[in-house]
């Protein structure tokens, strides 16, 4: 059995998780300090956002040097250190590896820019202008962060391609050079011992070689069930056939180590049909893909079950999914639903029992909330760029310091009072880990007990799902093996509601009886009683039943 199908996934933004020298930035060292609070929590696998060398104008997304850790974060040998503290405890750790764009202080680029004629040039994406003078865009592509994807260069008097911020020009693998030497950076962290990688916005690896216009749209922002955003359909700047060719041969090389099982988890965007391409037509692709579908979904049974219900028909056995309902990019997701604690129960009941891989968003297990940054402490160049919207774009107010304990910072960063790099939410007092893990009730140990939970039914892990259609407000599905038949029942209601069996379950599961194993709410975990006939939850209340047939 692949270990990253029934892994729970934790992902640690490392600015954020633990300052151990005072800088109030967020370290490697401070991971380690902390590492009995991840054994604790029970997960399987960390994935780090990036600590590579790094100018840090998008946070460690513009990598200087793949080879090194960013001073800031710490050393490679706290790297080790880190790693096989992490083996030792059976953890695995999976690096955000960015291999579409480098920083514009990576030696490569520097190197571009000096002529038309230097061998670094074809490593980078350079074209003539439009006419006259050439001091237009070569077309039409937009940034994600807004305006043109090209940048002039006064002293080559040529256009340089950037999907995200000029800082972080897109590397060219038309020239097998360029893959060549990435391949040598994907090589050298699995011989260190990496279990894998989140491969940052994979989809965009390759470009048109033609580089024509892209289609316009009147989509502005992006969604999980359209390829077009920022008034553009982006058919000639994502997903080409050859990037997913380039992800099949990056599969080859990661299952050339075989021991212990690497995998790769990808960031592809759009709509599902679109992303199952990425897991190649033979299954030999991405391991994973992340689903971001839920972190817009609206709380309604109906609309998660038609989620649900499509990732299925899309990825079907032996394919795998991979949920989440957060992470460095989306706004928090208890902050989402109105910071209502039985709802984010709920939904990482779900999260946590659907078939596939979760990820869990560092802070979500304590209910950490979404933090209105004030202009002058924006940190994040969207949230700089569009400061004006009276939408929050910026991603600071998901990324703040971990909350673990009442004390100045949070407990987050010996630094002077107030001078992290964000600012720590004001709620700290009240959210934290030192006062949730005293609590047997509280959402903390909710996770703690939810993951052993999974971890104690097999079915939870690589078991088949049968979904069936909401009733009202009720999201419920089976997950099964030949030993164990699980029924998850979803109250997505403010009010309590009362079913019999035989109105759930199709005609061939009426002869069943329940047991009641675990609830969202307390004074249902471990009951014994067999209920032959109904199941009542409360509002906004998640249940995990076995299902008996009488019969047997």
């Amino acid at each position: 059995m692949s270990w990253w199908k029934n892994a729970v996934i934790y992902q640690i933004y490392p600015r954020s998780f633990a300052d151990s020298n005072g800088d109030g930035i967020g370290d490697l060292r401070g991971v380690i300090e902390r590492f009995e609070y991840l054994v604790e929590l029970g997960i399987d696998a960390i994935w780090f956002s990036p600590f590579f060398k790094s100018p840090q104008k998008d946070f460690g997304y513009d990598v200087e040097n793949y080879y090194e850790i960013d001073p800031v974060y710490g050393t490679m040998a706290d790297f080790d250190e880190l790693l096989n503290l992490a083996h030792e405890h059976n953890i695995k750790i999976l690096l955000d590896l960015v291999l579409n764009h480098t920083s514009d202080q990576h030696p490569w680029f520097k190197e571009s820019r000096k002529s038309r004629d230097n061998p670094y040039r074809d490593f980078y994406i350079w074209k003539d202008g439009k006419k006259p003078h050439g001091k237009k865009p070569p077309n039409n592509w937009k940034s994600f962060f807004g305006g043109s994807a090209w940048t002039y260069d006064e002293k080559t008097e040529q256009w340089y391609y950037h999907h995200f911020l000029p800082e972080q020009p897109d590397l060219n693998y038309r020239n097998p050079k360029v893959k060549e030497e990435m391949f040598k950076v994907v090589k050298f962290w699995l011989d260190k011992g990496v279990d894998g990688f989140r491969l940052d916005v994979i989809h965009l690896i390759y470009e048109d070689p033609s580089f024509r216009d892209n289609p316009r749209s009147w989509r502005l922002f992006p969604s999980d069930y359209s390829n077009a955003w920022l008034f553009q359909e982006h058919k000639y700047d994502e997903s080409l056939e050859e990037t997913v060719e380039f992800v099949r041969e990056l599969r080859k090389l990661v299952d050339s180590y075989k021991e212990p099982e690497r995998v790769l988890l990808g960031e592809v965007l759009g709509i599902p049909e679109r992303v199952r391409l990425f897991y190649g037509p033979n299954n030999d692709g991405l391991h994973l893909n992340f689903n971001f579908t839920f972190t817009s979904c609206p709380f309604k049974a109906e609309k998660f079950y038609n989620v649900v219900k499509r990732i299925e028909k899309t990825l079907p056995e032996p394919y795998w999914p991979c949920y989440t309902f957060s992470n460095h990019d989306i706004p928090r997701m208890i902050s989402r639903h109105g910071n209502d604690e039985k709802k984010a129960r709920l939904l990482t009941l779900m999260l946590l029992t659907l078939r596939g891989t979760p990820v869990i968003y560092y802070g979500e297990e304590i209910g950490m909330q979404q933090v209105k940054i004030p202009r002058k402490k924006v940190q994040d160049p969207l949230g700089k760029k569009f400061w004006f919207s009276p939408v929050p774009i910026g991603r600071d107010g998901c990324r703040t310091p971990m909350q673990w304990e009442d004390s100045a910072n949070s407990g987050f960063s010996s630094c002077e009072w107030g001078k992290t790099w964000l600012p720590v939410h004001k709620n700290y007092k009240k959210i934290n880990v030192k006062l949730q893990r005293n609590d047997p009730h509280s959402l903390f140990n909710f996770y703690i007990e939810l993951i052993r939970f999974r971890k104690r039914h097999i079915a939870l892990q690589i078991g088949k799902i049968k979904l069936f259609p909401p009733k009202k407000s009720i999201f419920y599905y089976i997950r099964e093996t030949e030993s164990d038949v699980l029924l998850i029942v979803l109250n997505m209601s403010k009010k309590a509601c009362s079913y019999n069996l035989k109105d759930l379950l199709p005609k061939h599961e009426e002869n069943s009886s329940i047991q009641a194993l675990f609830s969202t709410h307390e004074g249902k975990i471990g009951e014994n009683e067999l209920l032959a006939e109904k199941l009542t939850l409360k509002p906004l209340e998640g249940c995990i039943y076995r299902l008996f047939n009488k019969n047997n």
